[in-house]
């Protein structure tokens, strides 16, 4: 049996909209971290690592940010073998056993062998 904190809206006969609304953007915003500030020097190395991964075919682990509202949001891990680099969009293209996905590289946070 889910309790009365499952399923707030359901155990509620009447909200407004404009309370329905705020409750929802509070726990949006609960768990949610600021975007974590990167340093020139270390920027260098994970782009350097992201390109050493295309070039000799071995796996990283990419730390990135993950925008949810404004500036507020949360962090993802991924990990894989970098197959492709757009310089256009500024991103690369992250490939595991299991998913692909495109990364933006103003969203790293840390990229480990």
């Amino acid at each position: 049996m889910a309790s009365k904190i499952d399923n707030l809206f359901g155990s509620m006969r009447w909200v407004l909209p404009e309370q329905k609304e705020a409750i929802l953007g509070h726990n949006a915003e609960r768990g949610l971290i600021e975007r974590p500030f990167v340093n020139e020097e270390e920027f260098g190395e994970m782009c350097f690592r992201i390109y050493d991964s295309t070039q000799y075919d071995y796996a990283i682990f990419v730390k990135y940010f993950l925008p949810q509202k404004g500036q507020l949001g949360r962090l993802e891990k991924v990990w894989g073998v970098v197959r492709e680099i757009n310089p256009e969009k500024k991103q690369f293209k992250i490939v595991s056993d299991w998913e692909s996905q495109w990364i933006n590289v103003e969203d790293l946070v840390s990229v480990t062998k």
